[in-house]
């Protein structure tokens, strides 16, 4: 046989090899689901949660070829929505949007009478983080976060502070400062910061502390003043406002941390499929220039990442809980 037919034999089969080696060696096709999706929001609908899973829903809809629903279940700070995520099928079509320091929290604060939570659930990204600010009203006297810490440090407990629930991120942050400064303030509890914040605006308790992106509209229109946020930096929807770190806190750092998580037992191709999803969609510049105009800081982070994050705050918020001695008021 010449040397040249030779030659064009074995091209011929190495080509043939390559077919037939080609499917066995390419990567598995993505995952889509096969019916809606649910987004179950563990709050009421205008919060932050329900703000960026909205902002984020068409997207997600686009990236993955089928409808996105959104429900709003709110109730036990988001307790309720956790469980009843945890309790579904692990298929990829049933979602929770929650707060991360939320779920945590109340985890150490219930797990010894209703379980844990965060048992049921396996992480997808944490989507958005924001500082928690301390705002007062106008008619308060206080201009600065100094003023709040003289009052305190010279009213004591008459200082009234509004906080959305005992045992949530207001009132975690708030005995965080308090015990790096050595103060006490009164709190005064509510079923979510709605109520909290008209009591606030009608100056009924002297300030609160609450998600930045929940009044950053009255902040600007003058109806609330700016004290502090809870970030170690300034936040960019509020420049101007110092942080406790560089003011009179330093080195105090605890954003509030919002994601999205599955049953577990979702399988690792459907975990990586929706990551990938609310990746793309917080990359849209339409969602992002609306998520940061409100405040809010976009991460995306890995399904890894945001379990260490809980992980992380659970160990930090525990020890706090501990020493202030804080009970849910659910018992």
């Amino acid at each position: 046989m010449p040397d040249d037919i030779r030659l064009h034999r074995r091209h011929l089969l190495a080509a043939g090899g390559a077919a037939l080696v080609g499917p066995v060696l390419a990567q598995p096709a993505e995952w889509r689901p096969t019916q809606p999706v649910r987004i179950v929001v563990a709050a009421a609908p205008g919060g932050t949660l329900d703000i960026h899973a909205r902002a984020a829903q068409p997207l997600l809809a686009q990236r993955l070829g089928q409808a996105v629903v959104v429900e709003n279940q709110g109730g036990a700070a988001g307790r309720v929505a956790a469980m009843q995520v945890g309790r579904a099928a692990p298929d990829g079509h049933t979602l929770l949007v929650g707060s991360g320091d939320g779920i945590v929290l109340q985890d150490i604060l219930l797990s010894a009478r209703q379980g844990r939570a965060r048992a049921n659930l396996r992480a997808v990204t944490m989507t958005i983080s924001a500082a928690q600010l301390l705002v007062t009203h106008p008619r308060s006297g206080l201009r600065s976060v100094r003023d709040y810490v003289a009052a305190l440090r010279t009213r004591g407990e008459r200082v009234t502070l509004a906080v959305p629930g005992i045992g949530g991120i207001a009132h975690i942050i708030s005995e965080m400062v308090n015990r790096q400064l050595g103060l006490k303030v009164t709190h005064v509890p509510y079923r979510g910061g709605g109520p909290a914040m008209l009591d606030l605006l009608a100056g009924q308790v002297d300030a609160m502390i609450i998600t930045l992106p929940a009044v950053t509209t009255h902040v600007r229109e003058g109806r609330l003043v700016p004290l502090a946020v809870s970030t170690l930096a300034r936040d960019p929807a509020l420049p101007d406002t110092p942080s406790f770190a560089e003011s009179v806190a330093p080195g105090f750092d605890v954003p509030s941390t919002q994601g999205v998580l599955v049953p577990t037992g979702t399988p690792d191709p459907v975990v990586a499929a929706l990551y990938a999803a609310w990746r793309d969609a917080l990359a849209d510049a339409g969602v992002k220039a609306r998520l940061e105009a409100l405040g809010f800081v976009i991460h995306a982070s890995s399904p890894a990442e945001f379990e260490r994050s809980l992980a992380d705050s659970e160990a930090r918020f525990a020890e706090v809980i501990s020493a202030a001695g804080i009970r849910s008021e659910d018992g």
